[in-house]
């Protein structure tokens, strides 16, 4: 009886030691899944605070180095044209033709990524529009005997054409650049800037005289392009119809008067300023000079003006235009 009871005590004790050596198993297997979920808490964390403010820093660094590199791009552009401009006149030269590269897009995720996770740990790439527009707007020349050869103004006023980048930032904000009248000009929330000034000045000459000497370039053509991959933009200089307009007896004038005219109120807003600032610069005598606006009902238009008037004013008008072609480049190229 007593070795039965024996047996019993270490059958019941050794049970015991086997419970207690599996709940200690399940103790080690149960702090390795939670030490897991903890770590894969973590990452997943790491992760969404990169996600959601780094990636958006670097996507804004991205896009605003690339509006950079457009505001370079049409500044090299509007400084080719110039060239071209004034070396055919200048120096009698046949029109010849540039081609510029511009990189519509940051690129971004779309080439950086290696794979799924790492698209996610990049950047949106963003993406842009060139194209050839008509922007609505009209600038205008008068004066007291501007007339060409068949007695009147010619193709004056003429009809606003511009080489256009459009933005579509993810980051940043939008920005609109496009060259016009032989200006760069950049369109944004605040309103239109005037980054490269057109072809216009206003200068004292002698004999109480003033200068007015004015080159409206035009670029015609037609088209878009939209994507985040380079294009290429073909420019030639076209020949244009000569005008008497820049030799006497058009020349010399008591009068002349620059207009532009828009719908756009910020628009008008920004030319009226550049006409100010010109004669400012120029220290032309305020009591030569007026500038002003009107507003018209019927269009629903805004016409600024700067009006010259001295017993002679001499005007020169040398319009240029630009055929412009817009062209896709192979993607992966740079």
């Amino acid at each position: 009886m007593l070795q039965s009871n024996t047996v019993t005590i270490n059958k019941v004790f050794h049970n015991k030691m086997l419970l207690n050596m599996k709940d200690k198993h399940d103790d080690v297997a149960l702090s390795e899944v939670i030490g897991f979920v903890m770590l894969l808490a973590l990452v997943v964390a790491a992760l969404s605070l990169y996600m959601v403010y780094v990636v958006p820093i670097n996507g804004r660094e991205d896009e605003i180095s690339q509006m950079n590199r457009i505001n370079t791009q049409f500044t090299d552009y509007k400084f080719t044209l110039d060239n071209i401009r004034t070396s055919a006149q200048v120096n009698n030269l046949s029109p010849v033709m540039t081609s510029t590269s511009f990189k519509l897009g940051t690129g971004g995720g779309n080439t950086q990524a290696g794979g799924f996770f790492m698209y996610m740990l990049q950047p949106v790439s963003s993406s842009a529009t060139l194209s050839i527009n008509t922007t609505g707007d009209t600038f205008d020349i008068s004066s007291s005997k501007y007339k060409n050869s068949a007695g009147d103004k010619g193709e004056f006023p003429i009809n606003i054409t511009s080489l256009e980048y459009r933005s579509n930032n993810h980051y940043w904000i939008q920005q609109r650049y496009s060259y016009q009248l032989g200006g760069v000009f950049l369109t944004q929330d605040d309103g239109v800037t005037n980054r490269i000034s057109p072809l216009i000045s206003i200068s004292n000459s002698a004999g109480n005289s003033i200068v007015v000497n004015v080159a409206p370039v035009q670029v015609v053509g037609g088209g878009s392009l939209s994507g985040n991959g380079p294009a290429r933009v073909d420019t030639r200089l076209r020949i244009l119809p000569k005008y008497n307009i820049s030799t006497d007896p058009y020349v010399s004038n008591t009068w002349v008067n620059l207009s532009f005219s828009s719908s756009n109120n910020e628009t008008a807003a920004m030319w009226l300023n550049i006409f100010k600032d010109i004669v400012i610069r120029e220290q032309i005598d305020s009591s030569a000079y007026k500038t002003g606006s009107a507003w018209n009902t019927g269009s629903k238009r805004t016409t600024v003006f700067i009006n010259i008037t001295r017993s002679t004013v001499y005007l020169y008008v040398q319009r240029a235009e630009f055929y412009v072609a817009l062209n896709n480049i192979a993607s992966g190229v740079a």
